[in-house]
C-alpha cells in the first residue's frame, strides 16, 4: 500500500535547525524537498537567502541553484500534505535537575500531521528519544488519527549521528541506521536515507535503532570522562597528556576510543543523552553507574580550568577568554563550559572578556577580533578550538598583550616552544 516515486513526490522534513537545515538540502540533491518549521522569521530569512546557523559547507548548497530549485521552505502545515515522506528533526530538551524529557516539540510536530497525513505516507523521526518513544508517542498519535500501523501509514527511527562543525561530512558518509515498523517501510526508508551516502544499516525494529543512538553519546560521554581523568592524572605525575594519548593510540586498535581532553563537555547531545536514557532506565529498575560517574568527573572539569589560570596567574588579572562556543567552528553555545569558568573567575577577581569569530549573544559583549579583544590584557584562555586559533600570530599577540602574557591553552592547540619562545608563560590542560 505504501509507495515512493522519488521522481514525482516529495519528501517533508520537519525542523530547519543544525540537522534538518543539512539534511533538507543534501536531500533536495535528488528528492524535491519541503522544508518546513513553525518560526516564520527562520523561513523569511532562508528564502532570502540567509543561512540561520554555522556550519561549514550550509552556504555552499545554499548557492547551488539547482539544490534550492529542488526545495520549497514553508511555515504552513498545509504544505506537508503533498509529502510522502515526513521527517521529523525536531529537539527533546531534557532538564537534569528533574530527569524531565520534554516532548512537546515533538508532539508539535506530530500535531502538524493531523489532517496531513494520508495512506501510503511514511513518518521518519530523527529526534533523539529514549527506546519505545516511536512505537508509544509516534505510533499512538498517528493511530489517534484514524491510521493504522503499519497497513495505513507506516514509521521509522533513523538516528542523525552528526557532529556539529562536519555536518555535511557525517550526513553523507556515516553509516545510516534504520528501524522500521515494517519491511516494506524499511526498505523505503532505505531508499531515501540512503541517498545521502553511507552504508545502511536496517535493524528488527526502531526501538534498536532508537537505542543505537543513545549508545553512540553514552559511550562518547563515558570515554570524555576517562580522557578527562587520565589527563588529571597526566598532571599529577608530569607528563603530557595529549602525547600520552597520542601515543598509546598510535596503531594500537584497543585504544581507538581514547579522546583528547577539552575544558568541559558541551553540546546538547553528550548532556541530554546518556542522562535521557538514565532517567528511562531508572524506571526500569537499572542504574547507569558508568553515566554518573563520568559525569562526576566531567562536571568538574570548568572548575580545575579555573583553578589553573588561578595557579599560573602570580597576579595578572586581566583576562580573555578566547571561545564561547562549546566547539570549534560553529556557533552553538549550548552546555558550553566558558560562562561556568568566567563566573569562577570573577568570583576571584579577574577582569573577563570573550572573544569568538562566530558567537553572538544579545545581552554579552564578545568581540570576533582575538586581537582586539587581546589589546593590554594578560592572560589569554583558549576554551574552543576555532581554525583561527589554530593559526594565531603568536608575535602579534605578544606585541599588543602586556609583560608576559600567560597563555592557558586548554584544547592543545598552541605549540609550547613557539609560545614560550615568543615571550609568553604556557600552561596546559593536561600537560603543565
Amino acid at each position: 500500500m505504501k509507495s515512493f516515486d522519488s521522481s514525482n513526490e516529495k519528501i517533508s522534513v520537519i525542523g530547519l535547525g543544525y540537522v534538518g537545515l543539512p539534511l533538507s538540502l543534501l536531500l533536495a540533491r535528488k528528492f524535491r524537498v519541503t522544508g518546513f518549521d513553525t518560526d516564520a522569521s527562520k523561513i523569511d530569512k532562508l528564502q532570502r537567502g540567509i543561512n540561520p546557523i554555522t556550519e561549514p559547507g550550509v552556504d555552499d548548497l545554499m548557492s547551488d541553484p539547482a539544490i534550492m530549485d529542488h526545495i520549497e521552505l514553508s511555515h504552513n502545515s498545509a504544505d506537508l500534505k503533498t509529502s510522502r515522506i515526513k521527517i521529523i528533526t525536531v529537539g527533546t530538551p531534557y532538564d537534569p535537575n528533574t530527569d524531565y524529557i520534554d516532548y512537546s516539540q515533538l508532539n508539535g510536530a506530530l500535531d502538524l500531521l493531523h489532517g496531513n497525513l494520508q495512506i501510503g505516507d511514511i513518518v521518519i523521526l530523527k529526534s533523539t528519544v529514549p527506546p519505545g518513544t516511536t512505537n508509544s508517542v509516534v505510533r499512538g498519535r498517528i493511530i489517534s488519527y484514524g491510521f493504522k500501523v503499519p497497513e495505513d501509514v507506516g514509521i521509522a527511527f533513523s538516528p542523525e549521528r552528526m557532529v556539529e562543525g562536519q555536518a555535511i561530512k557525517d550526513f553523507t558518509s556515516l553509516p545510516k541506521i534504520i528501524g522500521a515498523s515494517d519491511p516494506e517501510t524499511s526498505g523505503i526508508v532505505a531508499e531515501v536515507i540512503g541517498s545521502l551516502g553511507g552504508r545502511i544499516v536496517q535493524v528488527s525494529n526502531p526501538e534498536t535503532a532508537e537505542m543505537v543512538k543513545m549508545v553512540d553519546n553514552y559511550s562518547r560521554y563515558v570515554f570524555l570522562g576517562l580522557t578527562n581523568e587520565i589527563a588529571l592524572a597526566s598532571e599529577k605525575v608530569g607528563v603530557d597528556a595529549l602525547e600520552l594519548i597520542r601515543a598509546a593510540k598510535q596503531d594500537y586498535p584497543r585504544n581507538a576510543g581514547l579522546l583528547l581532553p577539552g575544558p568541559g563537555v558541551g553540546g546538547s547531545c553528550l548532556n541530554k543523552d546518556p542522562f535521557i536514557l538514565r532517567a528511562d532506565l531508572r524506571k526500569k529498575s537499572l542504574s547507569l553507574r558508568m553515566v554518573d560517574a563520568a559525569a562526576e568527573v566531567n562536571r568538574s572539569i570548568p572548575k580545575h580550568i579555573a583553578d589553573l589560570v588561578m595557579q599560573f596567574s602570580n597576579g595578572r588579572k586581566k583576562a580573555v577568554i578566547a571561545g564561547v562556543a562549546f566547539k570549534g567552528d560553529t556557533d552553538d553555545t549550548r552546555f558550553t563550559s566558558t560562562f561556568e569558568i568566567a563566573e569562577n573567575l570573577r568570583t576571584r577577581g579577574f577582569e573577563i572578556k570573550f572573544s569568538d569569530p562566530f558567537v553572538n549573544i544579545s545581552d554579552i559583549t564578545i568581540d570576533h577580533d582575538i586581537y582586539e579583544s587581546s589589546t593590554d590584557s594578560e592572560i589569554l584562555i583558549l576554551l574552543t578550538d576555532h581554525t583561527e586559533y589554530k593559526e594565531l600570530d603568536l608575535m602579534r599577540l605578544k606585541s599588543i598583550m602586556r609583560g608576559r602574557p600567560l597563555i592557558i591553552d586548554t584544547r592543545g592547540i598552541i605549540w609550547r616552544d613557539h609560545a614560550v619562545n615568543m615571550g609568553f608563560e604556557y600552561h596546559g590542560y593536561g600537560r603543565l
